[in-house]
């Protein structure tokens, strides 16, 4: 891969987009962490926690490229990362009293979209890293490991789907399909 245009790059949008990386990533590391310590994670939890560590190191990556390049980070879009992240805590799961099946399930789905949305970054760094003058070779590599991380999600994703809509739970008592 290579740069794919002769026009210079405007170093703010790139310092935008290396922020807006930097806070999806402390996001998500911090979902992944929150998610291997629930009980329904079961096996998956402790590839969950290392999961969780790789995406810290590698938000860690984002923020050595945004000093070596010269760039501040923004602290209000990480805070508000941060707090986004409790909030979304808060959505009603269909119980009340317990935690739903399909809230593993869910969470698994929105990881492996961030998860996508972290490999398509990698990808657009390693396309500028010539004129960025970053390590092609070591974007190389995290391209690979976000698709591998992938894998391990959709892995995951298929054993919890298969028993997230199962009638075994808790808090049926009285339970109608909604409308």
């Amino acid at each position: 891969m290579t740069d794919h245009t002769d026009e210079p790059l405007d170093l703010a949008l790139v310092r935008t987009y290396i922020n807006d990386h930097i806070t999806g990533a402390s996001a998500v590391s911090a979902r992944v962490e929150r998610m291997s310590g629930n009980p329904d994670a079961g096996e998956d939890a402790p590839v969950l926690a290392q999961l969780a560590r790789e995406l810290r190191q590698e938000r860690d990556v984002h923020e050595a490229t945004a000093r070596d390049l010269g760039f501040t980070l923004s602290r209000w879009k990480h805070a508000g990362a941060a707090v986004a992240e409790r909030v979304a805590r808060l959505k009603p799961n269909g119980r009340i009293r317990s935690r739903s099946p399909l809230s593993l399930v869910l969470e698994l789905e929105i990881l492996r979209s961030g998860l996508e949305g972290k490999r398509l970054g990698w990808m657009t760094l390693r396309e500028h890293a010539d004129a960025l003058g970053l390590d092609a070779a070591r974007l190389d590599r995290l391209v690979e490991r976000s698709r591998a991380q992938a894998e391990l999600v959709e892995g995951m994703h298929a054993r919890h789907r298969a028993q997230a809509f199962g009638a075994t739970g808790a808090d049926q008592a009285g339970s109608a399909p909604a409308r």
